[in-house]
């Protein structure tokens, strides 16, 4: 289970409790968001949210209703206090608060921490413990399951803090004690947004959204160098003496085309380099398991009528991927007889399902470009996958991305720990 806090309370209405928000954000230096039912204020990554939802009394006299929550795992500690304090100032009445951890009531951090984060993170560790025993592929720990998958490596576990031997997390609680584990595995450990803090959070970015691309590729790479480097700069100004990721800090200098300014000082000394994205990724669209280039961006292609999930990394010569889903309304799906027409026509069977795929030459801007077709079922559904390059020898690097291809059963599962607890 998480750790969290949940309440409800009354308001004068949302223009209201809007504005205060408003203020709050400004003051705490984190950002707003606000729509017609109710307001998030984000605190930091892994879930850092304040969610706030609003609806009117039964009668047009009575206050305005409010409920809400914070999930304080696996952020950590800091969330929570910051969550606390957040509504000690924010302009509701009557406010309940369930908060599992006591400290709303007693504020007393290091209490809440090691009566409720650290047993926490020491349930996690020891289940680690077990399945390194057992040759475990594929482990991961509060992983947001509506990403990409990384790679497997075996013996290891993903975390959004980065990758780790099975066996090392125990090994640092023998070694170090649960508090040195607790402020790496948490993003925020402390009370404040101290040096530990944004080192961590450029350690969250540089693991699992990093590209390791140019900034000038495109915003989204410009923005997360951008970030990861401003916080590895402050974090270093903060505490000197604090180890930083100082081979990536300088790997991501370049590809932002910023001068290294880091003083002298420790380096993060870890066996596994940060970036999930340096290598594949596997995409999961329901059944469907695609593996792709982790540096390649995403985004939804709106068409007149639908659309479709689009990866490319931006390269002229590298292949643009778009993936459609079907499903029948009854029965199993079927390939159609679209693929017919193409060149080199093959398919194979697949664990739970079965796929055909061909190519073909199509002309788009007067330029001759070569596009495999590929239909994938699964069940009731059928996945349509296209993937165009502009000469031929990029079909071998999409046939081989098609051999990967798999689907997944209903009764298929990877091993997710998402958050146990005593």
């Amino acid at each position: 289970m998480s750790i969290g806090l949940t309440f409800t309370g009354r308001i004068e209405g949302p223009a209201v409790l809007a504005e205060a928000a408003k203020i709050l954000a400004e003051q705490q230096g984190c950002s707003l968001s606000v729509n017609r039912t109710g307001l998030r204020l984000e605190l930091c990554p892994l879930g850092g949210q304040l969610n706030v939802l609003w609806r009117p009394g039964e009668a047009p006299e009575d206050p305005w209703l409010v409920r809400g929550e914070c999930v304080s795992t696996p952020a950590g500690a800091g969330l929570h206090r910051a969550a606390v304090e957040l509504l000690d100032g924010l302009p509701i009445r009557r406010l309940a608060v369930e908060d599992e951890t006591g400290f709303f009531r007693h504020r007393d951090f290091q209490r809440m921490k090691e009566e409720h984060f650290y047993p926490w993170l020491r349930t996690l560790v020891e289940v680690c413990a077990q399945e390194s025993v057992k040759g475990v592929s594929g482990m991961q720990l509060c992983w947001d399951l509506e990403q990409y998958a990384p790679e497997d490596i075996p013996d290891t576990v993903v975390t959004p803090m980065g990758r780790f031997r099975l066996g090392e997390l125990a090994d640092m609680v023998e070694r170090d004690g649960i508090e040195v584990l607790a402020g790496r595995f948490f993003l925020w450990n402390g009370r404040t947004q101290d040096a530990r803090f944004y080192r961590n959070r450029a350690i969250n970015a540089l693991w699992e959204h990093c590209c390791f691309a140019p900034s000038s590729r495109s915003q989204e790479d410009e923005e997360v160098n951008a970030a990861i480097l401003d916080d590895l700069e402050r974090a270093a100004k903060l505490d000197p003496s604090l180890p930083l990721p100082r081979a990536s800090y300088e790997e991501v200098c370049a590809l932002a085309g910023r001068e290294p300014v880091l003083p002298e000082g420790p380096a993060l000394e870890e066996e596994f380099s940060p970036g999930y994205r340096k290598g594949p990724v596997t995409h999961a669209l329901g059944a469907l398991r695609l593996t792709l280039p982790g540096g390649c961006l995403y985004r939804w292609e709106q068409w007149d009528s639908g659309g479709a999930h689009l990866w490319t990394d931006g390269g002229s010569d590298s292949p643009v991927w778009r993936v459609n889903a079907y499903h029948t309304r009854e029965g199993e799906a079927r390939f159609t007889d679209s693929l017919d027409t193409l060149h080199g026509v093959e398919g194979r069977d697949l664990k739970g399902g079965a796929l055909r795929w061909g190519w073909r030459e199509v002309q788009e801007d007067g330029e001759t470009l070569y596009q495999a077709v590929c239909e994938v079922i699964a069940g009731p559904a059928l996945y349509l996958l296209t993937a165009t390059c502009t000469g031929p020898e990029g079909l071998g690097q999409i046939a081989q991305t098609i051999e990967d291809i798999s689907v997944v059963t209903n009764t298929a599962h990877r091993e997710t720990i998402q958050t146990q607890k005593e």
